[in-house]
């Protein structure tokens, strides 16, 4: 048993150390499987916001849309070149990395990811900054607080209303812009593009936000959800079988059943934790 466990730890090491190529793989893999959060894990954190954006206006209303990759050429050590096959791209997608000179054919993209370096972590520049006008870095949420708002082209009652949102509903809003009364947004539109428009500071209210939030097993690395795993394994579940065959006499019907919730629960989190760790180690996305 000892032996096993130095040749699973031996694999883990071996396997999980990261390189840029295979962040990059993790990255639209998990984007491919609708993981956007997973995949977030990966970037830079100031360009969380581009992937948002890539997110809402894309990826949210096309499951079918997909990146594969086709190859990665490293450059240099911040660099790499990567060619993508898109699949189900709809028209505006296309022709942005058109007007990029990244689009080769009809389906094939070509494009460079850099990396950027901070607290002993590399993470992937995700420049696909699609937006006809820079949202800003200053990024807050406002919520609707009142049964239906106007939004308009400018910023007051003279401009157009262009849209409307309902109570409850948010946007972004860029918290660099500065009026009393008005409040500057971004509306994602049904063709995927972006538009900006203005809305009453008084019937709307102003919250942080945070694009995306990684659940627990991706939060840790591949060696702490490896060991955990093992713990869950060679510890938890043997004490929960042991319990559950040793429970007997008056009350043993309700333990019983308390038993078995936890069971449950811990079969739910055994599953996180095998996924993470069969992603992190051999890039194989199992259904989560």
């Amino acid at each position: 048993m000892k032996k096993i466990l130095q040749i699973v730890l031996l694999s883990i090491l071996f396997i999980s150390c990261d390189s840029n190529e295979r962040n990059i793989k993790k990255t639209f893999n998990r984007l491919n499987a609708g993981e956007t959060s997973s995949a977030s894990k990966y970037i830079w954190p100031e360009d969380h916001k581009n992937l948002y954006t890539f997110e809402e206006r894309f990826l949210s209303e096309n499951e079918l849309l997909s990146f594969d990759i086709e190859t990665i050429e490293k450059l240099n050590d911040e660099s790499y070149k990567v060619t993508l096959n898109c699949s189900n791209g709809n028209e505006e997608l296309l022709t942005y990395f058109k007007s990029k000179r990244n689009l080769l054919s009809d389906i094939k993209i070509v494009d460079t990811f850099f990396v950027k370096k901070a607290n002993g972590k590399e993470y992937l520049k995700f420049d696909w900054d699609l937006n006809e006008k820079s949202i800003s870095n200053n990024i807050k949420l406002s919520s609707i607080l009142v049964e239906k708002i106007n939004l308009r082209s400018g910023p007051g009652k003279k401009f157009n209303v262009i849209g409307q949102l309902e109570k409850g509903e948010e946007l972004l809003m860029d918290d660099n812009y500065e009026n009393s009364n008005w409040r500057k947004g971004f509306y994602f539109e049904e063709n995927s593009s972006i538009k900006e428009v203005y809305f009453s500071s008084q019937l709307t209210d102003r919250k942080e936000i945070s694009f995306f939030t990684l659940n627990w097993a991706d939060s840790m690395g591949v060696i702490v959800i490896s060991i955990l795993g093992l713990i869950v394994l060679f510890v938890v579940y043997p004490l929960l079988f042991g319990a559950l065959f040793r429970t007997g006499g008056d009350g043993a019907g309700a333990f019983g059943l308390i038993l078995f919730v936890v069971l449950l629960v811990v079969v739910y989190f055994t599953y996180q934790i095998i996924e993470t760790a069969i992603f992190e180690l051999f890039i194989i996305n199992l259904p989560f």
